[in-house]
C-alpha cells in the first residue's frame, strides 16, 4: 500500500509553525514538507514569481501521493492562491491560510475596534486580510503593517541583534499609536518573534498556525504512520539549523530542486 501525505509548503522554515500544530492534532498522518529557501523571502517577489514557485512544488506533491496541500504562508495564500485553486481543481485539494483563519482572527472584536496585521510586503499590497475580514465585519479597522525583514531575522537567527530589535519596535509603535486590540502575525515566521514582541509591546496576538490545524483536521481522514518528510531548495544543512527551535526535526533535510 502506498502512503498519502499531507503537503506543506512555506518560502524557508515559518511553515514549520503549521507543520508543529498539524502534527500536535494529527500524530498519524504523513507528512511531506518543502521549504523554497532557494527564493526565500517571498514576501519581496512578484505575484507571478509566487505563483510560478508555488506551481513547481504542487507538481512535485501530486508525483509523490499528496492530495491534501496546506498552504503554510500567508503570502502565497494572499496572491497566488486563487490562481492555483483553478489550476489544480479535481487534483489536490489546498488549504489557503489567509481564507481559512479571518473568521477567527476577529473573534470577540466589536464594531469600530482596531486588529493590527503584522506582515511582509506582498501580503500587506494583496490586502487579502482587509477583503476577507471586512466580508465577514466591515466595522472592524485593518491597521495593515510592512515587517520587511522580520523573515531573514528568523531565518538567520538575528533575534538578539540591536538593528533586529530596533525594527520590531518601529512597526509595534505602529500598532500601539493606532490602539490596536490585537495583532495577527499573518507572516508563519512570526510566532518565532513573539517573546521579544511581548517584552515591547503587551498585546494579544493571533496566531494563524492553530486555528488553520483544527480545520484542516476535520476534513483529513486518511490513515497514517506519522511520518515526515522534509525538503529544502538550497542549503538543507542551515535550513536544519533554522529549523531547530519550530520543529525538532531528527532526520535529514533532503535537498530538492525543481
Amino acid at each position: 500500500m502506498i502512503n498519502e501525505y499531507i503537503g506543506v509548503l512555506d518560502s524557508g522554515v515559518g511553515g514549520l509553525s503549521i507543520l508543529s500544530e498539524l502534527y500536535k492534532i494529527m500524530p498519524d498522518k504523513n507528512y511531506i514538507y518543502v521549504g523554497d529557501t532557494k527564493n526565500i523571502p517571498y514576501g519581496t517577489k512578484t505575484p507571478s514569481e509566487i505563483y510560478s514557485y508555488t506551481k513547481d512544488i504542487l507538481n512535485y506533491f501530486l508525483k509523490n501521493n499528496v492530495k491534501n496541500v496546506v498552504i503554510a504562508c500567508n503570502t502565497t495564500s494572499a496572491v497566488a492562491y486563487d490562481k492555483l485553486k483553478i489550476e489544480f481543481e479535481n487534483k489536490l485539494k489546498i488549504f489557503p491560510l489567509i481564507q481559512s483563519v479571518a473568521s477567527n482572527a476577529i473573534e470577540g472584536l466589536k464594531n469600530d475596534d482596531t486588529i493590527a496585521l503584522l506582515a511582509t510586503r506582498a501580503t500587506v499590497n494583496s490586502k487579502k486580510y482587509e477583503q476577507e475580514i471586512h466580508k465577514i465585519n466591515p466595522k472592524i479597522k485593518v491597521i495593515s503593517i510592512d515587517c520587511t525583514g522580520f523573515v531573514e531575522i528568523v531565518e538567520n537567527r538575528l533575534y538578539k541583534e540591536d538593528k533586529s530589535i530596533e525594527l520590531i519596535k518601529s512597526k509595534l509603535d505602529i500598532v500601539k499609536n493606532n490602539n490596536a486590540k490585537r495583532i495577527i502575525l499573518g507572516c508563519t515566521h512570526y510566532p518565532y518573534l513573539v517573546d521579544i514582541f511581548r517584552k515591547i509591546l503587551d498585546i494579544e496576538y493571533f496566531n494563524p498556525a492553530i486555528s488553520l490545524a483544527k480545520k484542516i483536521k476535520n476534513e483529513i481522514n486518511f490513515k497514517g504512520s506519522g511520518e515526515i518528510k522534509f525538503y529544502s531548495t538550497i542549503n538543507p544543512e542551515e535550513f536544519k539549523k533554522s529549523a531547530k527551535m519550530f520543529f525538532d526535526i531528527k532526520d535529514d533535510v533532503q535537498l530538492i530542486n525543481f
